[in-house]
């Protein structure tokens, strides 16, 4: 009975500490389950290797091109916590101050400019084992709004801002008194 009891307790310590039953189909810090699920929602993309050994994806939606760079990986770069979107513009007609506007307005894609003034956009994210396919597919769809988005301002930065600052509501009326 004792030992009963012993492998009834092992058994339940085991299933607290396991991963969740998804991670044998999909593992968030896998290279190859991240290159899955973003080319099923909706770009392309190929599996690279970095000049650092860090696995890279390739990626492209419609006309735009993107990277994915994975970062604090294991010893063979075959798992790796940190998840990294970025997207490279050529245009040079984005100024400092329009990307310090684009950066107030956006929430999740912040962009900065490049030395030669070209403006880039990045976004990343911290996963784990416990992160399943649909959390990286709302991180994935929610980079792909952002390329889309960062492509509108930097075609007509002035004219994405116009559309997309908030209305100001008008000063309140001043007291009678």
């Amino acid at each position: 009975m004792t030992r009963t009891l012993t492998l009834a307790a092992m058994l339940g310590l085991a299933a607290l500490t396991a991963p969740p039953a998804h991670a044998a189909d999909f593992d968030a810090r896998s290279p190859k389950d991240v290159l899955a699920v973003v080319t099923t929602n909706g770009a392309s993309g190929e599996l690279t290797i970095g000049k650092d050994g860090k696995p890279t994806i390739k990626g492209q939606a419609g006309r735009i091109y993107f990277d994915v760079y994975f970062d604090d990986c294991d010893a063979t770069k075959a798992q790796c916590g940190t998840l990294i979107f970025t997207g490279s513009w050529d245009s040079r007609k984005v100024t400092a101050d329009q990307i310090n506007r684009w950066n107030r307005w956006t929430l999740f894609c912040p962009a900065y400019l490049e030395a030669d003034s070209s403006p880039d956009m990045w976004y990343s994210v911290a996963v784990s084992a416990r992160s399943g396919r649909e959390d990286v597919a709302d991180d994935v769809e929610r980079w792909m709004n952002c390329l889309q988005d960062f492509d509108d301002f930097v075609g007509a930065p002035d004219d994405f801002l116009k559309r997309n600052e908030p209305v100001t509501p008008p000063p309140a009326p001043s007291s009678p008194h």
